[in-house]
């Protein structure tokens, strides 16, 4: 099998959306082949300098795909996406 999708989710302590972000890749993580990870950027100046009030930000694959509220739907057919768009997906599907 292929290397599963990297989720990750950039967060802040106490963010109700970035917890029901986490939920919703948690959850999809039952079907589809993705690691999760929650990572708080409140101990890094860069991370927090970069990101700010956006959180939460969700990466793909360390790829920037979405910020704020997000859809289970949008996030499985990101990840689908994110799939497809490796080479060796392209030759086995």
């Amino acid at each position: 099998m292929s290397m599963p999708v990297r989720v990750t989710i950039l967060s802040r302590e106490d963010c109700h959306l970035c917890d029901v972000v986490h939920r919703i890749a948690t959850h999809l993580q039952s079907e589809l082949h993705i690691e999760t990870s929650k990572v708080n950027i409140g101990g890094d100046k860069i991370l927090t300098e970069r990101y700010g009030a956006r959180i939460p930000v969700v990466l793909l694959d360390e790829v920037e795909h979405f910020e704020g509220k997000v859809t289970e739907g949008e996030l499985r057919r990101a990840i689908k996406r994110a799939r497809w768009r490796r080479p060796i997906s392209r030759i086995l599907s």
